[in-house]
């Protein structure tokens, strides 16, 4: 008896010294950087383009997951001095620590490897980073888990040139000579000024489905038009340009519009009190995407009441 609990013990010990010196030679076979997979650092601005993964899986999986790392491909074929990082990540849910770490960097490599299979140059991808289960955002909700459970496309663009000449104090694209609202982010054909009175239904950036904020927006413009029965709507679509190519962002903006309008019908308002569907890609943005707040604002549709 005594012998084999000893040459049990042997084996466990062995195995553990294995997978300890297998893991360590992982971590520093590729680079003498304290991160084993840093190949370069960020310079500029950058854009961050989510890959969703099935839970515990590392596969591409779904054409709508294709169509996000496509828009990006698009991207850099079309600009050669932006580059291109990838962040792998992890739900909590989904293992041991060990594990959590090789699914993530799982995630990180298999959309390298599409991305190059696309015709990028790989030495444009300059840093690949598996980051775990580190930044779950230890949510409970399937679609929350599941959101967890992707990679991350961050589009690092050079400075752009220094603009002469021209003040543009919102930076909306119109000189301040010419923008009648020189201090609001506005719209050439509003003589620069914003739309008024828009009641701003939330979308999570590449997604067009109804979450509980955007319920809660809805929920109240249903209130309004039940107490006001002369009351009618239009239904504008907005995407952002950094939730993928222009056909997406056309097709995302419409689908945001058109389940906001079958959201209302469900909560009994009548279709005739609909007067118009729009959609406006990624044209009209809300501001000048400074930072990620304000990228995700622009992540809407637009709901205008109107009197008759």
């Amino acid at each position: 008896m005594f012998p084999r609990l000893a040459i049990l013990f042997l084996l466990i010990i062995s195995s553990l010294v294995f997978i300890m010196g297998f893991t360590l030679a992982l971590k520093t076979s590729h680079s003498p950087d304290p991160h084993p997979y840093k190949r370069g650092i960020k310079t500029g601005n950058e854009d961050t383009v989510v890959v969703p993964f099935e839970y515990k899986q590392s596969a591409l999986y779904q054409p709508y997951t294709l169509e996000v790392i496509d828009s990006v491909v698009n991207i850099l074929l079309k600009n050669e001095l932006v580059t291109l990082s990838i962040d792998g990540y992890a739900h909590v849910d989904e293992g041991s620590d060990t594990i959590c770490y090789y699914l993530s960097l799982n995630r990180a490599l298999v959309t390298r490897d599409y991305v190059v299979g696309r015709g990028v140059d790989s030495a444009r991808i300059i840093s690949i980073n598996p980051f775990g289960n580190t930044r779950s955002l230890h949510r409970t909700t399937n679609k929350q888990v599941y959101y967890n459970c992707r990679a991350e496309m961050r589009l690092n663009y050079p400075p752009p040139p220094i603009a002469v000449g021209i003040p543009d104090k919102d930076e909306d694209g119109i000189a301040d000579s010419a923008d009648k609202c020189p201090d609001e982010y506005g719209y050439i054909d509003n003589n620069g000024c914003p739309d008024r009175n828009a009641i701003i239904v939330p979308f999570e950036p590449q997604q067009s489905s109804l979450y509980s904020t955007t319920y809660k927006v809805l929920d109240s413009v249903v209130s309004i038009l039940r107490a006001d029965p002369s009351l009618t709507i239009s239904i504008d679509g907005h995407a952002y340009k950094t939730e993928g190519i222009k056909t997406f962002c056309d097709r995302m903006a419409r689908d945001r519009s058109d389940i906001a309008r079958r959201y209302l019908l469900t909560r009994r308002i009548d279709a005739s009190r609909v007067d118009a569907i729009k959609s406006f890609g990624n044209s009209r943005p809300l501001n000048a995407g400074k930072n990620p707040q304000e990228i995700t604002r622009n992540s809407r549709a637009e709901i205008f009441l109107h009197h008759h």
